[in-house]
């Protein structure tokens, strides 16, 4: 089924809008791009006539399959109140999606173990879409990125979801000791995708207290021979197993190759802290 998009202003979305349909006004594309849907989902899209024509120039660009384009009118609100489809106010309808493996990690590996929602930390956060997630799950979050725009990018959608994401800037391979607002023992929860710098890995371990949960995602050792071929600097691929021998002694609840939609192969792990004896 099409994602429904209303490109509208948000004023004219909450006065009213198809039931179903997410608030993505046309002139805040560009900064909410992060909670676009994954291309391979068709999108349906709503607006008056300038919207959709400035929303149709950025999307269409970037790969995005638009199935239909509704014009917005007194005569379609009124057809959609008699099909009982017309809502008002700002609903929080989600078309992104998190990582697959954090997924999996939260409706699945936590529950079995009995593991609950505490602080955590999303490192090298991009936009933000895991640690918006994590915190939609009930997880106080970090989320930690060099880049300020990704940063900003992150509170932005912190917001529309109605949550709290807490963000720091830092540089993670700077010369100064990292993340100096976490200590020993300090994080219930390490998320960690698409990024690998081996100094931080001992970090890790030490901010992790029993108990406490890593989920690292990255990419393995033959990706540089993958149809995107990149990255293919060492410096960023794991040899198979290294994370498992990085973290030997944690219960390993999952260590697996994994492949990304984009046919790219990673490393899929989740290891807990083992708890003192």
């Amino acid at each position: 089924m099409p994602a429904l998009i209303d490109c509208r202003p948000q004023p004219a979305f909450i006065a009213g809008h198809q039931t179903g349909a997410c608030s993505l006004p046309a002139g805040e594309l560009f900064l909410r791009m992060q909670e676009l849907p994954r291309r391979s989902r068709s999108l349906s899209l709503c607006g008056t006539a300038d919207s959709l024509a400035v929303a149709r120039a950025f999307l269409e660009p970037r790969g995005y399959v638009i199935a239909a384009a509704r014009l917005w009118s007194k005569a379609w609100q009124e057809q959609l109140a008699q099909a009982d489809l017309l809502e008002t106010g700002l609903n929080r309808v989600r078309l992104w999606e998190p990582s697959a493996l954090l997924e999996r990690f939260v409706t699945r590996l936590a529950p079995q173990y009995g593991l609950q929602p505490g602080s955590g930390l999303d490192l090298a956060c991009g936009a933000g879409r895991d640690a918006v997630y994590l915190a939609q799950q009930g997880w106080d979050m970090w989320a930690v990125d060099h880049s300020e725009d990704a940063l900003q990018r992150v509170g932005r959608m912190a917001a529309q979801a109605g949550v709290t994401v807490r963000t720091l800037a830092c540089d993670l391979e700077g010369a100064e000791a990292p993340l100096p607002a976490f200590g020993p023992a300090s994080l219930d929860l390490i998320t960690v995708f698409r990024y690998l710098y081996r100094p931080l890995l001992p970090l890790l371990r030490d901010w992790l207290p029993p108990g406490g949960v890593l989920v690292y995602q990255t990419f393995l050792q033959g990706c540089e021979h993958s149809a995107i071929g990149r990255p293919r600097n060492p410096r960023f691929l794991l040899a198979p197993g290294e994370l498992a021998a990085q973290f030997a002694g944690f219960d390993i609840w999952l260590d697996q190759a994994g492949t990304l939609e984009d046919g790219r192969p990673v490393a899929d792990f989740v290891a807990a802290k083992p708890q003192r004896r």
